[in-house]
């Protein structure tokens, strides 16, 4: 082999190949108690990353809850982390975490006037086991079913490969669905039967969402102009109320909070998080309404959808503070709001504007290290010749 075959040889086996994260999730059913197992494969560092564990269970209405993520076992790190919270069909909700150093974090707090809990928390999500993660309450009078779901996101940082498992407390009849998203695409989610009992039929909506304020419910106020929902349909809402889907068959469906990814359309900004409808692949026929809150009563926005790397307007109707497009399908959405005077736009040189691209983050010159020493000895052993 030649002086420069071997060099070129050992660089190539250097540079680790780029591969996609795979995700599982086991098992199919449980009884109360089991463990559910979350395993992670090909995770790089840098990735946003977002877990969902949601739970519908019937309750004795008036009586008291508790579903709780036991032993959470986290492998990585979630930097820039938030946990968020949701629940309907309650008088009042309360989280509880056990954090990995022994500390815990508590708050409850009332329900809105149409039973719902939200609420949004800043966390340092460290990796390690989670003692127990609860939101307990008390269960509205005339309510006999309860929708209690908890979302920790962040930027992953630490191995790799890695499993997540927790035990599944609390109920004894109902369903858990465990959805994760990697870099604002969804990559599995799954419900879990609880118990041998048929599953119950949905016909109360719940859903993922950030942005509301600690500690408040931050529901969509009565006065606002969300569409109501037709004779026989649903609602489903995020967290922060500022996103809703109505529709006539939403089983399963919840609307989950990402970070923004993607290509931008030139000349539009994005001021918020995007909004995952899951689960991934449901399509709705008839088709359903999605709401976004507008940043301001009869601003200009338009709303969008996550296509191949991209973000693409889609029609959309503005009424009020609200923002409303009917969506045949699930996935990524996002509200876009035309660039700011005071922030320069892409420059236009055709018809339409050219997209702006997000910025990545500059590699780490660590990885590269094995690579610019090969060049340097390359560069000598051709002086000798």
């Amino acid at each position: 082999m030649s002086r420069l075959g071997l060099p070129l040889l050992v660089l190539v086996l250097l540079i680790p190949a780029a591969t996609a994260a795979t995700i599982s999730i086991t098992p199919d059913a449980i009884d109360p108690g089991d463990v559910v197992t979350v395993d992670v494969q090909s995770l790089p560092d840098g990735a946003a990353f977002s877990l969902g564990i949601r739970g519908e269970f019937t309750v004795i209405p008036g009586e008291r809850f508790a579903f709780t993520a036991r032993n959470l076992v986290l492998p990585f790190s979630l930097g820039s982390g938030e946990v968020s919270a949701y629940s309907r069909g309650t008088e009042w909700t309360g989280l509880a975490v056990q954090m990995p150093d022994g500390a815990s974090v508590s708050l409850s707090n009332n329900a809105d006037a149409n039973g719902e809990f939200r609420t949004t928390q800043a966390y340092n999500i460290s990796s390690g086991t989670y003692a127990a993660i609860t939101l307990d309450g008390r269960a509205a009078p005339t309510t006999e079913r309860v929708i209690a779901e908890v979302v920790m996101q962040g930027v992953k940082q630490g191995p790799d490969d890695g499993t997540i498992s927790f035990a599944v407390e609390g109920i004894e009849h109902g369903t858990a669905t465990v959805t994760v998203y990697v870099d604002g695409s969804e990559t599995l989610a799954r419900t879990i039967a609880i118990g041998t009992s048929p599953r119950p039929p949905t016909t109360q909506g719940g859903g993922s969402g950030s942005g509301g304020s600690p500690g408040s419910s931050n529901g969509i106020s009565n006065g606002s102009s969300t569409p109501a929902p037709a004779a026989g349909s649903a609602t489903v809402a995020s967290t922060d109320g500022k996103v809703s889907l109505t529709g006539t068959d939403l089983e399963d469906v919840g609307l989950l909070p990402l970070a923004v990814e993607g290509i931008v359309p030139g000349g539009w900004s994005a001021p918020e998080s995007a909004y995952a409808v899951t689960p991934e692949g449901r399509v709705f026929d008839p088709a359903a309404t999605l709401s976004f809150r507008l940043l301001s009563a009869d601003a200009t926005a338009t709303l969008a959808r996550y296509e191949n790397g991209a973000w693409t307007p889609i029609p959309s109707k503005i009424g009020g503070d609200r923002i409303t497009a009917s969506v045949s399908r699930a996935g990524s959405y996002l509200l876009l709001v035309p660039v700011s005077a005071a922030e320069p736009a892409a420059p236009v040189t055709t018809t339409s504007a050219p997209p702006v691209t997000t910025t990545p983050a500059a590699a780490p010159v660590t990885p590269l290290l094995p690579a610019i020493a090969l060049a340097i000895l390359m560069f000598g052993w051709k002086r000798r010749d």
